[in-house]
């Protein structure tokens, strides 16, 4: 190989390298956090939180959180017949169906809200949000409803909430359960 091509190989090595050094840092960055958050005090947590429906993050952590909101408040849901059931603890599950849509509507039109079509959307995050207290020195958030407090905890500015069959809290992503 003459001079001038070993120059031009070895430059090129070079660039490669360094381009490949300058992507490795973004290849391993974190991927994006896709749950609840929130930081500081709690009165601003909810009011910037993705619609939740059935069409909506249907299943996941996000839906339990909200399910735990719709226990704490003593929610009912109306069966096909007609007949009105309380929204027990055992509900949540992260699955926003029938159930879910219709004890949101029914919180919905509980408190007053305008937007009561059984989806959770800012107007729904925001008036929710205003029955939170903490965190505590334990990381722990409130729920004060009107039947139930219900615990969840906020660590390093994503929720977690328990659900019916998993153990210990989980971190409320919005797509994904358990």
């Amino acid at each position: 190989m003459n001079k001038r091509i070993r120059i031009v190989a070895m430059a090129t090595a070079v660039l490669l390298g360094a381009g490949g050094l300058a992507l490795a840092p973004a290849a391993s960055a974190a991927a994006p956090y896709h749950g609840i958050d929130g930081g500081g005090g709690v009165t601003d947590d909810w009011q910037d939180e993705e619609n939740l429906g059935v069409d909506d993050y249907a299943t996941s952590n996000a839906t339990a959180l909200w399910e735990t909101v719709l226990w704490a408040d003593g929610a009912q849901w109306q069966d096909d017949d007609g007949d009105w059931h309380p929204f027990t603890r055992s509900r949540i599950d992260g699955s926003f169906g029938p159930e879910t849509e219709s004890a949101t509507q029914w919180w919905q039109e509980h408190f007053g809200l305008s937007d009561n079509d059984g989806v959770v959307t800012d107007q729904t995050w925001t008036f929710a949000q205003q029955r939170l207290t903490g965190p505590t020195s334990f990381q722990t958030v409130t729920y004060h409803g009107t039947a139930h407090n219900a615990p969840l905890k906020r660590i390093s500015g994503k929720y977690r909430v328990r659900i019916k069959g998993t153990g210990s809290y989980k971190i409320a992503y919005y797509d994904k359960l358990g």
